[in-house]
């Protein structure tokens, strides 16, 4: 396992979850970080090519203003209350 430099109270965090119980020793707390670690980068990844996904067909097909949208909204939100 590499070496790893943490702070004090990086090492005491580490040391309290060992000490509870939850986790059998600092080696298993750490890969428990680093899987979060791991789907919280997963996830901004996924996040990221959405973007880069809308913005791409936004170029394609075009953007609509903010006002449009809001228009669009109220007249769903009123259709809907007329059903209702």
């Amino acid at each position: 396992m590499p070496n790893v430099s943490l702070t004090p109270e990086q090492q005491q965090f580490i040391d309290a979850r060992v000490a509870s119980g939850r986790f059998a020793s600092a080696s298993e707390v750490m890969r428990h970080a680093v899987r979060l670690m791991q789907e919280a980068e997963e996830r901004r990844e996924r996040f990221v090519a959405m973007l880069c996904d809308v913005s791409a067909r936004a170029d394609r097909e075009g953007t609509i203003s903010a006002e449009d949208v809001d228009a669009e909204l109220k007249a769903v939100i009123a259709a809907a209350k007329q059903r209702a």
